[in-house]
């Protein structure tokens, strides 16, 4: 893969632009002195809103590679706030381009592409996240629209969200189908909870939330084949969560290079000593190996090439080097590093994070290892 120069601009353009944006604002931002909602109308006026959605729904008309380079250039300024555009963003993507949706909820995306209206993914539940078989909130078709019951967990972008993109069982709990139906926020029988914080990334919300017989039209339906609309809306986000992974692993080698330099220790700069660069000399080249698997496995969505397996080894592969990346060069900060607003421990925070959604990577080495079984009995 060779970046074109169109390509390589636009990963400086959006890594500028976080810097200039969120970086010298870090407490503000992520500290929730600013919200989520704002920065979302500053990244809709710069152009990072609907980057997936075709121009003429209101959207950037980005490619998967394209958005991938935006991703990790935004990350590298602010990974949390990169990370619950990039939510927002995917939903509104899969919902204007992937479903055989009603006219009415086509007339909602351009709302959602500039960011008038943010959206949340509602699948995960008590006993169901990697697997989206398990859920058991169910929605029964009756003459008046879907009735809706059940509860979902952890669902970011929950406080700020004017729609949900929620998936159910058909009819009843043990169905194997699955449903998926966008729900907007003030829906009678639709109750959001507290917001649960997670660790370091305040920026976030994450709530829970409650259906008791609550009633959507039948125009609210997204698609009634949610297995397949989930799995495929996973595999994009193991395309840009781990573009994400990669931006904000390098900014902290960055800011340790920098740092490390500066820093005497026994007379001489901690980073003129050997083992000290062939630490960074082992997370560099990590990164750099992420960050050519992350293009790939997005340059392959753009051949609309099978990438299911491409995807969780991306996924698996970036956000453990993030983890790696961060915990190592958090020891090099030491107690500068560990304070709550050093913006290691916020990537660090993140990094563990994106070992978690969207299937954690223990997950991802099941599904890598059934396909190395696959191929032997071949």
């Amino acid at each position: 893969i060779e970046l074109s120069i169109k390509e390589k601009k636009l990963l400086e353009k959006a890594k500028n632009f976080s810097i200039s944006n969120f970086t010298s604002k870090k407490v503000k931002w992520e500290d929730c002195e600013k919200s989520f909602k704002d920065a979302v109308q500053i990244f809709s006026n710069n152009g990072y809103c609907g980057l997936g959605l075709p121009k003429e729904l209101g959207g950037q008309g980005y490619n998967f590679l394209e958005q991938a380079l935006i991703y990790e250039g935004l990350a590298y300024g602010s990974g949390v706030i990169s990370f619950l555009i990039e939510t927002h963003n995917n939903i509104a993507m899969e919902i204007g381009t992937f479903y055989d949706t009603s006219e009415e909820i086509l007339e909602l995306v351009p709302d959602m592409a500039n960011g008038k209206k943010i959206n949340a993914f509602a699948l995960t539940e008590e006993s169901s996240g990697s697997d989206p078989s398990a859920i058991t909130s169910y929605a029964e078709l009756k003459a008046d629209g879907y009735h809706i019951n059940g509860k979902k967990k952890w669902i970011a972008n929950a406080e700020e969200a004017s729609y949900f993109n929620v998936m159910v069982k058909d009819g009843y709990p043990e169905s194997k189908n699955i449903v998926m139906i966008l729900v907007d926020r003030n829906t009678p029988g639709l109750s959001i909870g507290k917001n649960k914080q997670v660790m370091g990334l305040r920026a976030m919300s994450c709530c829970d939330l409650e259906f008791n017989n609550c009633i959507v039209s039948k125009k609210r339906l997204l698609s009634d084949n949610g297995f397949k609309e989930a799995l495929r809306a996973i595999d994009i986000a193991r395309v840009f969560v781990p573009a994400i992974a990669i931006g904000i692993a390098q900014r902290v080698i960055d800011l340790t290079i920098n740092y490390l330099g500066q820093r005497i220790s026994f007379n001489k700069p901690i980073i003129s000593r050997q083992g000290v660069q062939w630490t960074l000399a082992d997370l560099s080249t990590k990164v750099e190996a992420g960050r050519w698997l992350v293009y790939k496995t997005a340059s392959l969505m753009d051949r609309k090439s099978k990438i299911s397996i491409q995807a969780s080894m991306n996924k698996l592969y970036a956000t453990d080097v993030a983890m790696e990346t961060t915990t190592k060069c958090l020891q090099f900060f030491g107690a500068q590093g560990y304070t709550e607003n050093s913006v290691l421990s916020k990537n660090w925070a993140l990094a563990k994070l994106l070992q978690i959604v969207d299937g954690t990577s223990e997950i991802q080495k099941i599904i890598i290892g059934r396909d190395i079984v696959k191929q032997t009995n071949e």
